[in-house]
């Protein structure tokens, strides 16, 4: 079939529920079972790519409700587009402003379905510059003793890197920073507030955690994202690199970062941007000379694989924060790419090569699926 004339000829998705063995607690959101979605794009070849639509109301603004108010809407406009992802990325960004996750995710399964269709992993479709990545751990909010048990654990699993999450509670927050340091001392300390704190706040807990010879490698999102004034002011004054993360969705917003000095560095997030719209802020970024940062919402090993290989294709991504999937108690799907401990290994396989798992829980997957 000449390549002109292969359409979308369907796009589905049913709810993904995934309960967590861990509460995955941040900043005013805790998430004890995912409420996503698993998305499918059809191409009139047959071929057929997976995303995943992971909203967060605390961080984006986005529920289950419109996320699938706008996968329907996508569904009404994408039958019998041609499938060029380009074009369709545009198409969805104007008559889909409303839900940044559901275009998101349908980008990933088309790009997914092309990548196939053409025999080629997607981390090489996106440049191929590495097919090996180092993730983070995640701590989330948890009481003092826990947090140590699960530094602890990881450490022996092979983690260098541990990213503590934020309350707002400086109290609390350095204590357990300080446990964590002290129970894997040779780890590397980033923190993420997720909006948590004011500007003079977050100065002052860094001062503290130096006295205490405490240097993390990196500040996520400190302040509120409507704050640039007080982001700027951070950045200027901070030892430790400021990383922007909800403050940064488009382009432009990366642009404004790179202009009025914001920030050290820029999360990368596809379920905020999309494919296309984050290989334009990853540009922005390297051309600034801003570290990057490959980070995800509360997703499955279906959305972290891609982020992997967009992450994998660029290259040049200082922090790799793509560690949700160890928390889930069980998932449909397995990953497109191989882990041992911290590593991620990207296969050869065409697209993104995740598969279903034998033993998949149907409980996770809910009933709505929407066919022609």
């Amino acid at each position: 079939m000449a390549e002109e004339r292969v359409v979308v000829a369907d796009l589905v998705w049913e709810p993904l529920a995934v309960p967590l063995h861990t509460p995955f607690a941040i900043f005013r959101e805790t998430t004890e079972r995912t409420m996503n979605f698993w998305v499918r794009v059809r191409l009139s070849d047959g071929t057929e790519g997976w995303g995943e639509a992971a909203p967060s109301p605390a961080l984006m603004g986005e529920t289950t409700a419109t996320t699938e108010a706008a996968l329907q809407a996508a569904r009404h406009h994408l039958i019998g587009q041609p499938a060029r992802w380009r074009p369709l990325t545009q198409f969805l960004a104007e008559t889909l402003s409303a839900s940044r996750t559901a275009r998101a995710a349908i980008e990933v399964a088309l790009l997914d379905a092309l990548a196939k269709r053409h025999g080629v992993p997607l981390w090489q479709w996106l440049g191929g510059a590495t097919d090996v990545l180092e993730t983070d751990v995640t701590i989330p909010i948890l009481p003092l003793d826990q947090a140590k048990t699960f530094a602890a654990e990881f450490a022996a699993k092979g983690f260098r890197k541990f990213k503590l999450k934020l309350a707002g509670e400086p109290t609390e927050d350095e204590a357990r920073i300080v446990g964590v340091h002290e129970t894997v001392p040779p780890a590397s300390l980033q923190l993420d507030a997720n909006q948590a704190y004011t500007p003079t706040g977050a100065w002052q807990l860094l001062r503290r955690l130096e006295q205490r010879g405490i240097i993390p490698t990196l500040f996520e999102q400190p302040v509120p994202k409507d704050d640039w004034d007080g982001m700027r002011w951070l950045k200027e004054r901070s030892f430790v690199p400021i990383c922007a993360d909800e403050m940064v969705m488009t382009a432009a917003d990366a642009l404004r970062v790179a202009k009025e000095g914001i920030a050290h560095a820029i999360n990368i997030k596809l379920a905020k941007s999309g494919i296309a719209e984050s290989l334009r802020i990853a540009a922005i970024a390297q051309a600034a000379h801003l570290q990057l940062m490959m980070g995800a919402m509360v997703e499955t090993e279906l959305g972290l694989t891609a982020a992997a290989h967009l992450a994998a294709g660029l290259g040049g991504f200082a922090f790799v924060d793509l560690d949700t999937h160890l928390f889930l108690a069980h998932s449909p799907f397995l990953a497109g790419f191989d882990q041992s401990g911290a590593l991620l290994r990207l296969r050869q396989a065409a697209g993104l090569d995740v598969r279903l798992a034998s033993n998949s829980d149907p409980n996770c997957l809910g009933s709505s699926l929407v066919r022609t």
